[in-house]
């Protein structure tokens, strides 16, 4: 600060340092650093009726004076320190300072600061001081200095690849590169220019021409600034905004076939769908969580920034199609809801109607921290408000009646045509205040939630499917448009691929697999006869027909067998029947057989016969009696089958199964059958035959 030392003042104002400068008439041209006074120096007063102009002016060409006032202080009214932007004061007035308005930084400009005025371009500034008769005034000190300024610079995007489409926007695939060019426009010097990108992934690069790969779906606005090192530290002001769009993955989810797995043997069609996703930057959703505390009066707002809806207003109400938020509170009858737009004009969306109506799921006592926020949608398509719609229980631990939200959209308090001539982008507010201090609640977040079709088209894309198919497969027999029919061969997982492409030259695949089951190889059922008891009841072991359905199967032990009364039965795999060991069943009767793999509905379904049948008759037959073949070993071989016919007689050979056994015991068990031909082991040797009616349960 300047001493004011009226004493020292003749001592030591002549030995001020020659950087310094005290008011007087004159020019001078100084940068180096150096103070500049009143006409009393550093430490006298400014004297009394002076009228005195002073021009300083830099001392290099290119560069602007500047003085920083650090001490002001003039009779209020009476002295007068002006200054002007120039070498003269016909130049424009920067201001006219008295008291202790002290003016601060002053900086000269080499251009005009007032409309109509005079460029200044050698950077110089004015002084001109008045004062009157009546006692000095404390005068000034100023720091003298001088700085270059900035030369003009514009960032300019000079090519990318891949190439800008004509809406200005470079589309690509994800994980695709992008390689941008940029070049500065200099009102002077380009030397040692410095280009910085920023990507708008929060990523960036330094160079001239820079690549950078954008892996994940969305919209990034890529800037550029440039810089210089004349002086260091100044940049280009302008933004590029150049917009990429990074293709969203297309919705294939209703490409799949009627059947994932079927049997072997069977055909499937596959249908596809596929469309192009939306991406959009969220505009307007968010806002902070805030308590509504139980204090009367206590106001909420919150903000939200729309940069979206680039220079459009709102012409027509139903452009703005709700509003929504996301709440808890114990008592609407205190609440006023009002939105603000950025233009200023503002919409009532509830005003203290309703009582003790709650909104939202709210703990009723206060201080104990946020309920449950059920969202509020206001609009003008709503037939009734906030407070008259329908209640449900809500609130704990004492249950009221809350606002059913689905009851919405509500109608607003005011009308959404107060909104008309609004502008869309920029800050628009909710303000809510809680009026009476008996309850408490609490604001999650709240949206504003526009016609789409008033986004920019920078800030929304759709791609769109231009070309589509089916991978080429061996298996597929007839295709239909979108719909191909397939019959795998074999067992086994068979996977088909459906390409898509979009019009950003994405090319997109999904696969569908289809699995085929194993074969089912089964044999014929025997038909089942039971000697004749006499009487009822009937029963025939049906099992003994699931090793013989089952004999081939490579996978036996995956095979469920079942049996039904009737086909339908078998086939649908209902009814099936119990006790299949000990089966009461009629003469003649026909059974089913279901044999499935697995739980898969795979299955073959046939039919056999259980029947009564009579004892078999044995007819008598010569014995078998041959010569020795001259060895006379007392062994030859013997064909008992040809005893078989006259065994059975006039019966059915094909109902019977005739064996020959060597002892009794043999016979009647049923195990040891003899081989025809057959060598006699001692002769004469006795043979038992056993006569089983084929299929005898």
């Amino acid at each position: 600060m300047k001493r004011i030392l009226l004493l020292l003042t003749i001592l030591l104002s002549y030995l001020s340092s020659a950087q310094d400068i005290v008011m007087q008439n004159g020019t001078f041209n100084q940068c180096s650093a150096g103070f500049f006074y009143d006409s009393g120096g550093e430490f006298g007063p400014a004297g009394n009726n002076e009228n005195l102009t002073l021009t300083l002016c830099p001392d290099s060409p290119g560069f602007q004076a500047q003085v920083n006032f650090t001490f002001f202080q003039l009779q209020a009214n009476l002295d007068f320190l002006a200054i002007y932007n120039g070498p003269d004061a016909t130049y424009d007035e920067i201001g006219t300072f008295t008291a202790v308005d002290n003016p601060g930084l002053i900086t000269a400009s080499l251009t005009e600061i007032n409309p109509g005025g005079q460029p200044n371009p050698d950077g110089c500034l004015t002084f001109v001081y008045t004062s009157n008769a009546d006692g000095p005034s404390a005068g000034w000190e100023a720091e003298i200095s001088c700085f270059e300024p900035c030369q003009s610079i514009d960032a300019v995007l000079v090519n990318t690849i891949p190439a800008v489409n004509a809406e200005d926007i470079i589309r690509i695939c994800q994980g695709e590169q992008v390689t941008f060019e940029g070049d500065g426009v200099f009102g002077a010097d380009p030397t040692g220019a410095t280009y910085t990108w920023d990507f708008g992934d929060g990523t960036s690069d330094i160079g001239q021409t820079v690549t950078k790969t954008y892996d994940n779906e969305g919209i990034y606005i890529v800037n550029l600034a440039v810089g210089d090192d004349n002086p260091a530290g100044c940049s280009s002001t302008n933004l590029i905004n150049q917009f990429v769009h990074v293709s969203t993955n297309p919705d294939f989810s209703g490409t799949a076939p009627d059947q994932a797995t079927i049997c072997y043997g069977e055909q499937v069609d596959i249908t596809a769908q596929v469309q192009g996703v939306t991406f959009s930057i969220d505009c307007a959703n968010g806002g902070v969580q805030a308590n509504l505390g139980s204090t009367a009066g206590a106001t909420y707002e919150s903000e939200l920034e729309l940069d979206c809806f680039l220079g459009q207003q709102i012409t027509d109400p139903t452009q703005l199609e709700s509003i929504c938020i996301v709440m808890e509170h114990t008592y609407i009858g205190d609440l006023e809801i009002i939105v603000i737009s950025p233009s200023g004009q503002q919409v009532t969306l509830h005003n203290q109607t309703g009582g003790g109506t709650f909104v939202g799921d709210p703990i009723i006592s206060d201080g104990t921290g946020p309920g449950v926020g059920w969202e509020y949608c206001f609009a003008m398509s709503g037939t009734q408000i906030l407070s008259a719609g329908p209640t449900i229980p809500g609130g704990t631990p004492t249950p009221g009646n809350s606002v059913d939200p689905d009851a919405g959209p509500f109608l607003p308090i005011g009308d959404f045509a107060n909104f008309v001539g609004s502008d869309i982008n920029g800050e628009w507010t909710l303000f809510i205040e809680d009026h009476l201090n008996i309850d408490d609640g609490t604001i999650f977040t709240w949206s504003l939630n526009f016609d789409e079709s008033l986004l920019v088209s920078d800030f929304a894309f759709t791609p769109i499917i231009d070309n589509e198919g089916w991978d080429s497969d061996p298996t597929i027999v007839t295709t239909n448009g979108n719909v191909i029919t397939v019959a795998p061969p074999d067992a086994g997982t068979y996977t088909y691929t459906y390409t898509a492409q979009d019009d950003f030259g994405c090319t997109y695949t999904e696969d569908v697999t289809v699995e085929v089951l194993p074969e089912l190889i089964t044999e014929l059922p025997n038909n089942l006869v039971i000697c004749n008891p006499g009487a009822p009841p009937y029963n025939f072991n049906l099992e003994l027909n699931t090793p013989v359905v089952t004999a081939s199967a490579p996978n036996a032990g995956d095979l469920v067998v079942t049996y039904h009364n009737s086909q339908a039965d078998a086939e649908n795999d209902v009814g099936a029947i119990t006790g299949t060991n000990n089966y009461s069943g009629t003469d003649g009767e026909f059974v089913y057989v279901r044999i499935e793999y697995l739980d898969s509905g795979c299955n073959d379904v046939y039919s056999f016969n259980v029947s009564l049948s009579n004892q078999p008759v044995i007819n008598p037959v010569a014995d078998m009696e041959m010569c020795d073949d001259g060895l006379n070993d007392g062994t030859e071989l013997f064909n008992l089958d040809s005893q078989t016919l006259g065994i059975l007689g006039a019966q059915d050979p094909s109902a019977f199964d005739v064996t020959y056994h060597l002892s009794f015991a043999d016979a009647d068990g049923g195990v040891g059958a003899l081989a025809s031909p057959f060598p006699n082991t001692v002769n004469p040797q006795p043979i038992y035959v056993r006569v089983e009616t084929i299929g005898d349960a």
